[in-house]
């Protein structure tokens, strides 16, 4: 079938609004897109229908226009070596350029509705207008096929001037064909890839939190044996406290005591010199008794003393000299 006979069966080609409108959807709903099979096709269809298309463009076309524009962008926001500024086409000349970089920076996320494929069957077609009835030969359905899709890479290659998808003459249907499959498994195979380094760091920061969470159970138990080793010091310096308060209050009665003694002592001191004194004298009575006679100062007269009275008293003074000492 030649190219145009397939343009007169999806003459439909995407305006601005419309190219637009996939953008948001398609950032808007991609929780939908899980990467699980038939889980891409079905979530288009959706979006289709949300745009109004459905019976003018497949989910597979819609598929091709969203990776054409996510591969323009990626090669436009990261120029490959040899690519600067003298480029045809640079990021700020594209068209669309800041829609999608909105939309692959998450800032799309509430941008449109958010769809629901709860309805939609895998077996569903997308439009009864593009699939042949099952009355069709397996010939015709193969016909129709690989002409939708020859017009699909003939209107993308134009637009999109996507490099290893140019329509060549001479190319058989069947290697277009091969080639929408193997680059349908690489998004897949990309969306997997994805799906699997996002679990891979999901899987990772629980690690990390279980270990976050244990090192903060072993901070708490640090400050539960922290606040113990703490109460035992404060009950530590209690103690200390009430020991020195005894000690001072011993070391106070302990220099009263001293004090009294001291009193005592010279008490002591004074009476033993006044015992010396009488000592002293009382000898001195004995010298004169022994002569018959005492003499006294400033010519008192003479006082008879017997040796009796004589030895009473030096009796009571070495009595009283004992008291003393024994004090």
């Amino acid at each position: 079938m030649e190219p145009k006979d397939a343009a007169m069966i999806f003459p439909y080609k995407m305006t601005d609004e419309d190219t637009a409108n996939l953008i948001k959807l398609r950032a808007s709903n991609e929780a939908l897109f899980t990467g699980k099979r038939n889980a891409s096709k079905i979530a288009w269809r959706a979006v289709i229908k949300e745009m109004g298309l459905q019976g003018k463009v497949t989910s597979g076309q819609a598929s091709k226009k969203w990776e054409n524009l996510k591969k323009k962008y990626k090669e436009l926001k990261f120029p490959p070596g040899g690519m600067g500024a003298g480029a045809d086409i640079t990021a700020a000349s594209w068209h669309w350029f800041y829609l999608m970089n909105e939309a692959m920076e998450g800032r799309l996320s509430a941008s449109a509705p958010a769809l629901s494929t709860v309805s939609y069957g895998e077996d569903e077609p997308d439009s009864p207008g593009m699939v042949p009835c099952r009355a069709q030969s397996r010939k015709r359905r193969r016909e129709v096929e690989k002409s939708e899709m020859l017009e699909f890479l003939t209107s993308e290659a134009g637009r999109e001037e996507s490099p290893g998808m140019e329509v060549k003459e001479g190319d058989s249907l069947e290697m277009y064909a091969e080639r929408e499959e193997a680059e349908s498994e690489r998004v897949a195979l990309e969306t997997e890839r994805e799906r699997v380094g996002l679990e891979a760091e999901r899987v990772g920061l629980h690690i990390q939190r279980a270990g976050l969470e244990r090192e903060l159970a072993a901070m708490d138990r640090d400050r539960a044996a922290l606040e113990r080793e703490k109460a035992g010091v404060d009950r530590d310096r209690a103690a200390v406290e009430r020991d020195r308060a005894l000690l001072e209050k011993d070391r106070a009665s302990m220099e009263r005591e001293r004090a009294a003694m001291d009193r005592d002592w010279a008490l002591l001191e004074k009476e033993r010199a006044a015992l010396e004194r009488e000592r002293a004298g009382l000898q001195r009575d004995k010298e004169a008794a022994k002569h018959g006679a005492l003499e006294v100062k400033n010519d008192a007269p003479a006082l008879e003393l017997d040796a009796e009275s004589l030895e009473r008293r030096e009796r009571f003074l070495s009595l009283f000299e004992k008291l003393i000492e024994k004090l």
